[in-house]
């Protein structure tokens, strides 16, 4: 698949996945949501790729939501997401599960607007930044819809459940420093330096083991979905498996060389 909606360039071991229709606010449609499956589908086979970013191209949005000419459409078919063969917002199931199962980090950067779909694919990341100007706004009960992509499921785990009821209820636009306040954002950064600060945060996790963070990040996700005491066995169960590889070898290794160590993934 050639991309038309987003575009993805890797470098430095980081790969970059921008939705790319600043015409538009970069505006979610069907075509953009099957690229962006595609994209993190290829991230997540390609060996090369130690952490992945997502973000949005131009100065004004991150992504403003669904593309209201695709709405306009289905209402035009009689409405429901199953009467397209692109499959809409609600055909979501795929992309949450991918990126859930995802064997990288992954880093939002939220450079602008992040209206609708555009407010929670962010959450589908485990670390979120942005920049200075942005606003969120969880805006579906005001377009007569509800929220896709899993994130009544997260959005409660990451705020809380009286946090994420407010941000969905009311549908208000939060200013960039309000979520940093309830923690839906990690960081918030002057916009010029939302990239660099960005691809700070990339290159740290680019110094741990690539199984090591696979496999935390499973134990993270996980967690409240388990027990303390099946979290338990999976931790001792890794651990020992951790122990045997030879990335663990090679960080031993080189901290007794007081030299970086060089993981390959095994």
């Amino acid at each position: 698949m050639s991309f038309e909606q987003i575009t993805l360039e890797v470098a430095d071991q980081i790969a970059t996945v921008t939705l790319n229709r600043p015409q538009k606010l970069n505006a979610w449609t069907p075509d953009m949501g099957a690229e962006l499956v595609e994209a993190f589908r290829r991230i997540d086979g390609d060996p090369v790729v130690r952490v992945a970013v997502l973000t949005g191209s131009g100065e004004r949005a991150f992504c403003a939501g669904a593309d209201m000419d695709f709405f306009a459409e289905q209402i035009a078919a009689g409405g429901g997401m199953g009467r397209q063969s692109g499959g809409g917002p609600s055909r979501s199931q795929e992309f949450p599960l991918l990126m859930r199962r995802l064997t990288k980090p992954t880093i939002a950067a939220i450079n602008g607007y992040a209206v609708g779909i555009g407010a929670t694919m962010p959450l589908l990341c485990d670390v979120r930044l942005a920049a200075d100007d942005a606003k969120i706004g969880f805006l579906f009960g005001r377009m007569g819809v509800m929220a896709e992509l899993g994130s009544t499921f997260l959005l409660p785990r990451i705020v809380g459940i009286a946090r994420a009821c407010e941000l969905m209820l009311t549908g208000k636009m939060y200013t960039a420093a309000e979520c940093e306040h309830i923690g839906l954002v990690n960081h918030v950064v002057p916009r010029e330096q939302l990239m660099p600060a960005v691809r700070e945060l990339a290159e740290e996790m680019k110094r741990g083991a690539p199984l090591s963070l696979m496999l935390t990040r499973q134990a993270l996700y996980q967690s409240g979905e388990t027990t303390f005491e099946q979290q338990l066995r999976f931790e001792s169960y890794v651990l020992d498996h951790l122990y045997r590889t030879a990335d663990h070898a090679e960080a031993v290794a080189a901290f007794r060389a007081k030299r970086p160590p060089q993981f390959r993934g095994a």
